[in-house]
């Protein structure tokens, strides 16, 4: 096992340094796209209550729109889930460029350790290939491991296949482990390093980028690289490029125009309706013969290349299941339109200014509802004590001034407290210290940074929810419901590996 790296190194919201090679900055109406159909486009994901991070679109390799959502800004490195997927399939093709693997190669050439083992035929078969268009011979949910195994590597082959390779599409997050630890072996460096002077160095991507470890050691590139937005442009641009940085070739051409095309089907594996247009090699295929990179909770990078068109998003929208299509809906009815033709439109100063206006006042979405309740003075510190619950909180209160409030409470970790802000964000650590940092399954030691708000929905009825915006993402919502001396609680959470002990119904008394 690889010893950790530094695992208490800073995790989301570090900033980075200054841009090594900045994008050209531009207006959207210079290329083609009117100031007002932004706005229209932006108001529509906040109707809808997703909770963005940044959305960037570029043209013919401009930034024409460029919006944040505060605390989040063009220096905040940022989880990446999913898309990271598209980044290994760029190393893998590196690698093919190189000639030290080839698609067709059956994976386990390159563990050969394994092949001593009696691996049943259909693992055995498997190619590079076949992970590379997610068709691997498992299907055991996203993936063939859970957190708290060792070695994540040792679950692909060792757990029984379901049918033969290549065949079915059927997502599977190990076979892109797999192919992290492929280039790995060949390589001898993590795959973000092994890219580094070749690719992200020249396109100026972060140097702080960094990825998300497995218990064994290995870099997650399933799910744990972060970039900035705009690293995530600068990436899709060379991927819609064809795989080329200025005159130099990285990845072959043709490599790359088979990962960012239809190799397998994928329309009865996946029940998104946005994402059933057939998969290449970890890129998603989309409507109007475009690709994408797509990580959960919105992380989106969708290349347009008939019309010269990236679109990134960033954000936190696991808790909304059809967020992904309310941003495709947006982009092709309010976007789309304009990108058909490709001419500038006259300067519009005054759309513009409105445009920037709303971009100068985005922030974090705040619970909707009152500030004051008569309630609050009613149960303002007073300790609740709570009948035995799924969550295992055995006290709790609630202190109010102003326009803040505490929730201090005591569970099987201990007494915590946690801030919110009514109408803000109370920006702390949330209290609980076991969640993993930059190696799954080693704890991190503090709480994640996190952005707490909360309202009065109704007179007696408080909601808080609790945003993590660090190296991990997740939205834990509370409901207060106060009656008398009583108080019902419920707590749900969307949140991979973490908030798992704050789901479940409570109820409660004075003491």
């Amino acid at each position: 096992m690889k010893q950790a790296a530094n695992l208490q190194r800073p995790m989301n919201l570090r900033k980075t340094g200054e841009e090594t090679y900045p994008l050209p900055v531009t207006t959207p109406e210079a290329v083609g796209i009117p100031s007002e159909a932004v706005s229209r486009f932006l108001a529509r994901l906040e109707a809808k209550s997703l909770c963005m991070h940044s959305v960037l679109m570029l043209r013919r390799g401009e930034l024409a729109v460029e919006a944040y959502w505060r605390p989040f800004d063009q220096r905040s490195l940022h989880r990446l889930y999913s898309t990271s997927k598209s980044v290994v399939a760029v190393a893998v093709g590196m690698l093919v460029g190189e000639g030290r693997v080839r698609v067709e190669d059956p994976l386990i050439k390159y563990f050969p350790e394994r092949a001593k083992e009696d691996l049943h035929p259909f693992v055995a078969q498997a190619t590079i290939r076949d992970l590379l268009m997610m068709a691997t011979p498992h299907h055991y949910g996203p993936c063939t491991y859970k957190f708290n195994d060792p070695d994540w590597a040792d679950t692909y082959f060792r757990t029984p296949p379901t049918h033969r390779a290549g065949r079915i599409f059927s997502y599977d997050t190990t076979a892109t482990v797999m192919l992290c630890i492929l280039v790995q072996r060949v390589t001898g460096k993590e795959f973000l390093d092994y890219l580094r002077p070749r690719l992200l160095d020249p396109l100026g991507i972060s140097p702080e980028a960094w990825c998300v470890e497995t218990p064994c050691g290995h870099s997650w590139g399933g799910s744990g690289v972060l970039f900035t937005a705009r690293d995530l442009a600068k990436f899709a641009l060379f991927c819609m490029n064809r795989g080329r940085v200025g005159d130099d070739q990285v990845v072959p051409e043709a490599y790359m125009a088979d990962a960012t095309s239809r190799q397998i089907d994928n329309i009865v594996a996946n029940g998104d309706a946005e994402h059933q247009f057939g998969y290449g090699y970890q890129f998603w295929r989309t409507r109007h013969n475009g690709f994408a990179c797509r990580g959960m909770g919105s992380q989106l990078a969708v290349c347009l290349p008939d019309h010269d068109f990236v679109l990134v998003t960033l954000g936190d929208t696991q808790a909304i299941p059809s967020a992904c299509a309310c941003i495709y809906d947006a982009l092709w009815e309010e976007i789309l339109p304009h990108l058909k033709q490709q001419a500038s439109l006259p300067p519009n100063p005054t759309a513009h200014a409105a445009l920037e206006s709303r971009l100068a006042k985005q922030a974090l979405l705040t619970v909707p509802g009152a500030a004051e309740s008569s309630t609050a003075a009613r149960v303002h510190g007073r300790t609740y004590v709570m009948a035995e619950n799924a969550m295992g909180i055995k006290t709790m209160r609630f202190d109010f001034k102003g326009r803040a409030g505490k929730f201090i409470y005591e569970n099987a970790t201990g007494r915590h407290e946690l801030g919110f802000g009514f109408g803000t964000h109370h920006e702390q650590r949330f209290p609980e210290t076991h969640y993993f940092g930059a190696r799954i399954g080693t704890p991190y030691g503090q709480g994640y940074r996190c952005h707490t708000s909360g309202a009065w929905v109704l007179e007696d009825s408080l909601v808080v929810i609790c945003y993590a915006t660090d190296a991990y993402f997740g939205t834990l919502k509370m409901n207060f419901v106060f009656d008398g001396p009583n108080v019902t609680v419920l707590m749900d959470k969307n949140a991979e590996w973490f908030f798992d002990e704050y789901v479940g119904f409570a109820s409660g008394t004075w003491a």
